[in-house]
């Protein structure tokens, strides 16, 4: 009688899965030697490798201080969004608290946007409201009929003391769709 060939092959089980055990505890190994002697995973350590204008731009697009001689300058994130309103009208999600006690002495403080519409047939305002005292901030009204996007940066504008509520406010000509890409108050104290 032939053996059949199913039973010739089932011979060789036992010996390919001792092969696979032992190529996973050496690969096992491998990568257990190669954790403990390289550090982490990530393959960072712990000297400094982001170089220093790494670092202050992360910081300014995070909203964080940057230092020149004693001044430092702040960037507070408003946000983003779109309007066609024909009078004025609070863009959603875009505002912030600003407490001005967490500033100290304030030099100049501006308002910030990037504006952009699909053609430059209308005239678009944009403006910095504090939504706690309910009125508009001061100086802080920029106007563009450019298509863009475009960046608008206001006159020098005050805040008001505390903690406070902006809302970024918008308004068209023409009703026609304005996008806000990006809005924030630029803060530089002494």
């Amino acid at each position: 009688m032939k053996p059949h060939r199913s039973a010739a092959l089932f011979s060789y089980i036992p010996a390919f899965i001792v092969f696979l055990f032992f190529n996973v505890i050496v690969l096992d190994g491998i990568l257990v030697w190669k954790l403990l002697h390289t550090g982490n995973v990530l393959g960072t350590t712990t000297a400094d490798t982001c170089p220093a204008a790494c670092i202050t731009r992360i910081n300014q697009v995070a909203g964080k201080t940057t230092t020149t001689s004693g001044v430092k300058e702040y960037f507070v994130p408003l946000g983003s969004g779109t309007s066609a309103a024909s009078d004025w009208a609070d863009v959603a999600g875009a505002s912030a608290y600003v407490d001005t006690s967490s500033y100290g002495k304030m030099k100049k403080v501006t308002f910030e946007a990037t504006i952009s519409q699909p053609v430059s047939s209308q005239k678009v305002w944009i403006r910095l409201f504090n939504a706690t005292d309910k009125h508009p901030v001061w100086y802080s009204e920029v106007v563009t009929d450019s298509a863009g996007p475009i960046l608008l940066i206001s006159s020098p504008i005050t805040l008001d003391t505390g903690n406070k509520l902006y809302q970024v406010q918008m308004k068209t000509q023409l009703n026609g769709v304005t996008s806000l890409s990006q809005s924030r108050i630029h803060i530089t104290t002494h």
